[in-house]
């Protein structure tokens, strides 16, 4: 059982971006840091302050930001308060991330969020964890996930064969049109056309940053978000779309050695002007992830 490591002073701990900050929070790019300081309230709750980039172009605020602050986060709580040791590998079980309808966020400069960090299970080897995004005292992101870890000598027995890859090497296929995954820019699609309507090839373009931050034996868990949400978008456009919610289940690696799948299947909208798509991942004939998206139709 994981025991919080508390401070005789109730201090807001600074963590502006070091090679510390990068060790909690997995990375290595600093532009990608995105928390700044933390501070425990009482036992199991905390408050992170995470500082967003400033957003002047077209169309609501970037999602993946979303993502990865509840991921940013998570990790920061684990390995500075519960004492996680930041050489263990993350296993990511589930995440789920409800949206505030017409959430925007049009400032050319940046601006800071705090995130309430709550502690929801107990077990001996992960931390469930819930997430209150919250800009100028409103809350505009609801999240709860679950991460476990696992020793070092224990994920090398885990992943055997697929430990090292060849970074980088393997064929990247052309990708679907932007407009369809809802991105601006070609690096940033992760879909490519499969053999059948609603169904792609995930393509994994290790030159954008954002998403493969550095080396890694396996498909991060935050791409296959990405995937699932450019698939969501594929799958119910053209019409412009307000993804409101996220349920997304990891059920095994996705390997970069081989083909993963991506098919999309619009689900029966609870009431007019909304939307619904199940989205699963199969990589060898096995399901990988399973993710249900739903948001709102929104006037061209």
């Amino acid at each position: 059982m994981f025991s919080v490591v508390t401070s005789t002073q109730p201090a807001f701990h600074d963590t502006e971006p070091t090679a510390k900050v990068g060790e909690y929070t997995h990375l290595r790019h600093r532009s990608a840091i995105l928390v700044r300081g933390w501070r425990q309230e009482r036992p199991d709750a905390f408050t992170v302050i995470a500082r967003w980039p400033g957003h002047s172009g077209p169309g609501r605020y970037d999602p993946r930001l979303l993502a990865q602050t509840v991921r940013q986060s998570g990790l920061l709580v684990a390995h500075a308060a519960y004492g996680v040791p930041t050489g263990h590998q993350t296993l990511l079980s589930n995440l789920n991330i409800t949206t505030e309808p017409d959430f925007q966020a049009f400032d050319a400069s940046e601006f800071e969020v705090d995130i309430t960090v709550t502690r929801s299970a107990r077990r001996s080897a992960s931390l469930g964890m819930e997430f209150r995004i919250r800009r100028d005292r409103a809350t505009v992101c609801l999240a709860d996930t679950e991460f476990g870890w696992v020793s070092p000598a224990a994920y090398r027995r885990m992943r055997g064969r697929h430990l090292t890859v060849d970074w980088g090497e393997w064929p990247l296929p052309e990708p679907i049109g932007r407009h369809l995954a809802g991105r601006a820019d070609d690096n940033d699609v992760l879909l490519a056309a499969g053999s059948a309507d609603h169904q792609w090839r995930l393509r994994n373009d290790v030159s954008n940053t954002l998403l493969f931050d550095h080396p890694v034996d396996h498909v991060p868990g935050l791409v296959l978000l990405e995937a699932a949400h450019q698939a969501a978008r594929a799958a119910a456009g053209p019409t412009p779309l307000e993804l409101t919610d996220i349920a997304i289940g990891y059920e095994r690696y996705v390997e970069f050695d081989e083909p993963c799948w991506i098919d999309a299947r619009q689900l029966p909208p609870l009431v007019p002007n909304r939307f619904a798509v199940a989205v699963t991942g199969r990589q060898g004939g096995e399901v990988a992830f399973q993710a249900r998206l739903r948001g709102l139709r929104t006037p061209a």
